[in-house]
């Protein structure tokens, strides 16, 4: 099993190296454009997804329901792309989301800021003021994405297993890197034991998609776990009927094994802040 996820600034080509791997070794490239489509069929529409992906900070003063709905169809999305196999999926949080998992190269790809606006004057015509513009904001937002829905630095180099600086080396170069990488015992080995995982994370994410429907804002005080289809769930509700909701919904989920209940009922009001 390969998976590989791919950070880049702008004008690194990161994009290129991507589809270049993607292309060169038959895998599935999942970049905007599809996770787009896929979180439509979760029932995001797109203009929903424009206005909400690798924005940073400020724009979520408002958007704190639509924020929340957002990133927890995105990760549904991104874990089953990368149960599909032979994947590589670019941003959107993948080498985080997937950071956990045995088995996924985890790639940055970054150049000087000087040689991304060169490059990005030639590619799109423009003049060095509006490349300057266009690259910081694009770090700006995709730093701000990274920040406010993990606590992270985008620019964090533990985030990944090989970070590539193509102000020297080519798009070539670059995929052989990554096919060496792919190659080493900890990567192939790893593989064998994402699959299950996966599986855990996606039921996770059906798991909470229900109880979303049942408790609304309330799901907040609920914790999910989930070990090879044992769901377990803990925190408080506010009633005794929304306990015995939750594990009869739980139960008849599609892939659950068994239920373990901790929840209890608390009457205090839990969304008084």
């Amino acid at each position: 099993m390969s998976v590989i996820t791919v950070s880049r600034q702008q004008g690194s080509q990161g994009v290129e190296i991507a589809q270049a791997v993607a292309s060169r070794f038959n895998y599935q490239y999942v970049d905007k454009e599809k996770i787009g489509v896929a979180l439509a069929d979760c029932g995001l529409p797109k203009e929903e997804f424009e206005k909400l992906d690798e924005k940073k900070p400020p724009f979520w003063d408002s958007w704190t329901i639509d924020r929340n709905k957002f990133f927890h169809h995105l990760q549904t999305v991104i874990y089953g792309f990368a149960r599909k196999n032979n994947v590589v999926i670019v941003g959107r949080g993948g080498q985080i989301l997937l950071k956990d998992l045995p088995g996924v190269l985890h790639v940055r790809v970054i150049a000087p800021f000087d040689v991304r606006m060169r490059r990005v004057m030639e590619e799109h015509g423009v003049k060095e003021k509006q490349a300057f513009r266009l690259l910081q904001r694009s770090d700006e937002d995709s730093a701000g994405f990274i920040r406010s829905f993990f606590k992270l630095d985008w620019e964090d180099p533990s985030l990944y297993d090989l970070v590539i600086n193509t102000q020297k080396l080519s798009v070539d170069t670059a995929i052989m890197m990554i096919l060496e990488a792919l190659q080493a015992p900890e990567i192939k080995e790893g593989g064998k034991k994402t699959e299950r995982k996966l599986a855990d994370l996606i039921l996770s994410q059906r798991v909470e998609s229900t109880l979303m429907v049942l408790l609304g804002m309330g799901v907040a005080y609920v914790n999910i776990h989930v070990e090879e289809g044992v769901v377990t769930l803990e925190g408080a509700v506010t009633s005794g009927a929304e306990l015995a909701n939750c594990e009869r919904a739980v139960a008849g989920i599609e892939g659950v094994e068994r239920v373990n209940n901790r929840l209890s009922v608390t009457r205090v009001n839990l969304f008084v802040t």
